[in-house]
C-alpha cells in the first residue's frame, strides 16, 4: 500500500525494524487437552523454568526470585503428586510472583473448561456464552462457585495470574470456568461436578451441577492476546459447533462487540462529525502492514475533513506492536482543528501496545486527549519487551521481560529504560481514566454501550 504525500512509509519501516511492544506471544497453540506428563517430564520442565527461563526475566525482585525457586523446587518434590493440571497452576503461580502482566505461563488448552464462558460486570460475574445445551444459563450472574463467591474465587485465584490487580480481574474469569482451577482455590472437593449457583435472567435462583466440557468452544483458541475478551463477541453464524451467544438475539449491538479487526474507521453522526477508530490489535491481521492502514485512516479520513472529534476505541485491544502506530499517535492531536478533541476507551483488556498508545497520543497534547472507561490492564510503568520459552515436555510458552518502561512520569536513562520509552515515550501524564465508567450487565445484554454514549455526548 502506498503511504501517500507523507514521508510515512519510510519512516514506519525504518521503526518497526526494531523490538515491539507486544506481550509474549503464545508459543503453544491448542495442544490435546489428554495429555498426561509423568513426574519426570514435569521435573524436565521445571528444571527448564528455573534455569534457562528465570535469569532471562528482568521483573522479579531479590524476594520475589525466591519465592519462584521455593515454588519450583516444591513443584518438583511433589510432581510424583501431581496431575498435569496441576503443574500446570504450578508453572503459572511461579511466573505470577513478580506481577507483571508480561511475564506469564501460557499453559493453552492444559486445563479443562466448564461449558459456559463468563465476564466481570460493574455488577457481578455473569454467564455470556454457553455450548448448546446449556443455552437456559445465558446471561445468568454466578452467585457462588462451589462454595465460594465470585469476590472470594478472585481473591484466591490471584496467585496464579500475572499482573496487576485489572489484568488479573480481566483474565479471572476465563480460569474461573475450569474445574481444576475451582478445586485448587478450594471452591470445590474434586472437579468432577462443579455446582454453579445462578440468579437465572428471569429472576429466579437455581444449582446447575456442570462437568468438564466434552467439545470445547471452537472459537476459543486459547491465545492470550484474545481469550479473555473474545467472550463478549458473538461468533460468526456459520461457524461448526458454534456455542450460544447472550447477544444473539440482541436488537441492537455497539461496534465494539462485531468481528474482531486489526483496525477500521467509520464516521458516526451527521455530517461527518465523529470519526470513530477501532482497533483489537497493533499487530496486522492481513499481508498489509498495520502503519500503513493507519496512514490510509490519517490521509483518507483526518486529513480531508479535519474532524473536530475522534474516539479511538482500544478497550478490546490486548497489545502488539507500537511501532505501528507510533507517528499515527503522536500526528493526530497536532492536526485536529481549534476545539477538536480525541476520546480514547479504554478497559482492562487494554494491554501493551494498547496502552503505549493511549499513552503516546495524551503526551503529544494532554489539552486535546481524554481516556474514558475502566482502568487499563497494567500500570504506566512495566516490564516487557522479551521473547517466550517454550516447556519441552508441557509445550507452555512462558514469557519473559527484559525492559524496564515508564509512561507516566517518564524515562531518561536506555541504560535503565527500555531505548523507545526514553526516545519516543510521554512524561508526567496520568494513564487513570479521565471518566471512569464500569459497563453493567443490563446494558451490555440490552446493546447498550454508556462507554462510547458518553464520548459521543461530548462530541456535540
Amino acid at each position: 500500500m502506498r503511504a501517500g504525500p507523507l514521508s510515512w512509509r519510510c519512516a514506519a519501516l525504518a521503526l518497526i525494524a526494531f523490538a515491539c511492544m507486544a506481550g509474549p506471544a503464545s508459543a503453544q497453540t491448542k495442544q490435546d487437552q489428554t495429555l498426561h506428563l509423568t513426574p519426570a517430564q514435569m521435573r524436565e520442565d521445571l528444571t527448564v523454568l528455573k534455569n534457562q527461563w528465570a535469569p532471562l526475566d528482568k521483573s522479579y525482585t531479590p524476594e520475589q526470585r525466591q519465592k519462584f525457586e521455593q515454588i519450583v523446587d516444591d513443584a518438583a518434590a511433589a510432581a510424583d503428586t501431581l496431575s498435569t493440571e496441576d503443574f500446570a497452576l504450578e508453572i503459572m503461580r511461579a511466573t505470577a510472583i513478580s506481577r507483571n502482566g508480561h511475564t506469564s505461563a501460557m499453559v493453552g488448552t492444559l486445563l479443562h473448561d466448564l461449558p459456559v464462558r463468563a465476564w466481570w460486570f460493574s455488577d457481578g460475574l455473569y454467564i455470556v456464552k454457553t455450548d448448546p445445551a446449556h443455552a437456559d444459563l445465558l446471561g445468568a450472574r454466578m452467585d457462588k462457585l462451589g462454595s465460594l463467591t465470585p469476590a472470594e474465587a478472585l481473591k484466591r485465584v490471584s496467585p496464579y495470574i500475572s499482573g496487576t490487580d485489572q489484568r488479573i480481574r480481566y483474565l479471572s474469569a476465563t480460569f474461573l470456568t475450569s474445574p481444576a482451577v475451582l478445586k485448587r482455590i478450594g471452591a470445590v472437593a474434586n472437579d468432577n461436578e462443579i455446582p454453579l449457583t445462578l440468579r437465572l435472567a428471569d429472576g429466579s435462583t437455581r444449582v446447575a451441577n456442570l462437568s468438564a466440557v466434552a467439545s470445547p468452544d471452537p472459537a476459543d483458541e486459547h491465545k492470550p492476546a484474545t481469550r479473555g475478551y473474545s467472550v463478549l463477541i458473538p461468533d460468526d453464524a456459520n461457524l461448526p459447533g458454534r456455542w450460544l451467544h447472550l447477544l444473539d438475539n440482541s436488537k441492537e449491538r455497539s461496534p465494539i462487540y462485531e468481528k474482531r479487526v486489526d483496525v477500521n474507521a467509520s464516521w458516526i453522526g451527521e455530517n461527518n462529525k465523529v470519526l470513530y477508530i477501532r482497533s483489537n490489535s497493533m499487530n496486522s491481521m492481513d499481508e498489509t502492514g498495520l502503519q500503513h492502514k493507519y496512514a490510509k485512516i490519517l490521509q483518507t479520513s483526518i486529513l480531508p475533513t479535519r474532524p473536530k472529534f475522534i474516539v479511538l476505541d482500544l478497550r478490546l485491544n490486548n497489545g502488539g506492536d507500537f511501532f505501528n502506530t507510533i507517528l499515527f499517535s503522536q500526528a493526530v492531536p497536532r492536526l485536529l482543528p481549534s476545539g477538536g478533541r480525541v476520546f480514547v476507551l479504554v478497559s482492562r483488556s487494554t494491554f501493551s501496545a494498547a496502552i503505549v498508545t493511549a499513552a503516546m497520543l495524551k503526551g503529544t497534547d494532554q489539552n486535546k486527549v481524554t481516556f474514558i472507561g475502566e482502568e487499563m490492564g497494567d500500570k504506566g510503568q512495566f516490564w516487557a519487551e522479551g521473547e517466550t520459552v517454550t516447556l519441552p515436555n508441557s509445550h507452555i510458552g512462558v514469557g519473559y521481560a527484559t525492559q524496564f518502561e515508564d509512561y507516566e512520569k517518564g524515562c531518561t536513562d536506555p541504560d535503565k529504560c527500555y531505548w523507545a520509552a526514553v526516545a519516543f515515550g510521554p512524561k508526567n501524564i496520568s494513564l487513570k481514566p479521565d471518566i471512569k465508567i464500569d459497563v453493567t450487565h443490563t446494558d451490555y445484554a440490552s446493546g447498550r454501550d454508556p462507554v462510547l454514549e458518553k464520548a459521543l455526548a461530548l462530541s456535540k
